[in-house]
């Protein structure tokens, strides 16, 4: 019903971006970085709680890397106030996919009217207006790409629809799709490999999990799952249960939203192609798999330094 819900406001918010869309950037146009130029790693930047467990911030801004950097759009202001800025990573980039009115906030603090258009800003066609209008006004660069819905080889496919709606003089053959995993994260590391052919591409901040002993009732996604079965804790808390991570040596506590994330990442990097490398930097969470490599964020600045 969630999933649902969240379609129809796409929809509502594709109908509305609409003439920006037609007269917007593809991301495709960002496929074009001279690679010969620039360093072909990325780091991929999320707001899991390993990122301030670990002071990985403080590592990647205290470090000699020169790749890419790519933020889930809650990232982006908390990186710029931490020193991550284009200036220190002239590479640099920031992805929305949900298309809730909130995700404008994450676009509101004057740190980025600052570095303006210094910022690549990779946007949903189904983001909220809101979202669009606070990147006009910090002047950041907007690229648009549709985020899988559907099959689109289908007649009654709605990516396809959405697609034949956005051809336009400048974009006669529309957007691209990307897979998305279901979350921001995800879209991230897929936008790494798949448009910017960026290989290893490390993921920090990306845990899809909780510390074994957390507390379930303070666990993110506790009260929405909580009104899914009527409101019964008991019934609630028998919904998450532990990942052994033998990475880690220790459990993971997951609930229902962040084990279809796990699932969904850990399938989409087993069909990636083989030059692919996913470094898994998080140190926590519950990522792992054959084509999943851990290691510890300060071994990988130090090789792709």
């Amino acid at each position: 019903d969630g999933t649902m819900a969240m379609m129809g406001l796409g929809m509502h918010n594709f109908s509305r971006n609409i003439q920006e869309i037609l007269d917007g950037n593809s991301v495709k146009l960002l496929n074009s970085t001279d690679i010969q130029k620039s360093e072909n790693s990325a780091v991929v930047i999320g707001a899991g709680p390993s990122i301030r467990e670990k002071h990985h911030l403080e590592q990647l801004l205290q470090s000699d890397y020169s790749g890419a950097i790519i933020c889930t759009d809650r990232m982006l202001t908390p990186c710029l106030k931490q020193g991550i800025t284009p200036d220190r990573f002239p590479e640099f980039y920031v992805v929305t996919i949900d298309p809730v009115d909130k995700i404008a906030g994450f676009y509101n603090d004057p740190i980025l009217r600052k570095y303006g258009n210094k910022i690549n800003a990779v946007l949903s066609t189904c983001s909220s207006p809101l979202v669009l209008e606070k990147c006009k006004e910090s002047n950041l660069n907007t690229f648009f790409v549709h985020p899988l819905i559907d099959d689109y080889r289908k007649l009654s496919s709605v990516n396809k629809t959405m697609n034949l709606m956005s051809k336009s003089e400048k974009n006669p053959k529309g957007f691209p799709g990307i897979q998305t995993g279901g979350n921001v994260g995800s879209s991230c590391w897929v936008f790494a490999w798949a448009i910017l052919g960026k290989s290893p591409v490390a993921l920090i901040g990306i845990n899809f999990g909780y510390l074994d002993d957390s507390k379930i009732s303070e666990t993110q996604h506790f009260k929405e799952l909580s009104k899914t079965v009527g409101g019964d804790k008991k019934t609630t808390e028998s919904l998450y249960k532990r990942i052994f991570n033998p990475h880690l040596g220790c459990n993971v506590l997951v609930d229902p939203v962040f084990d279809f994330y796990r699932e969904a990442f850990c399938d989409l990097v087993t069909r990636t192609p083989s030059w692919v490398e996913t470094i898994n930097a998080t140190e926590g969470g519950s990522l792992f798999n054959d084509r999943i490599i851990q290691m510890n964020f300060e071994e990988f600045l130090t090789k792709n330094s």
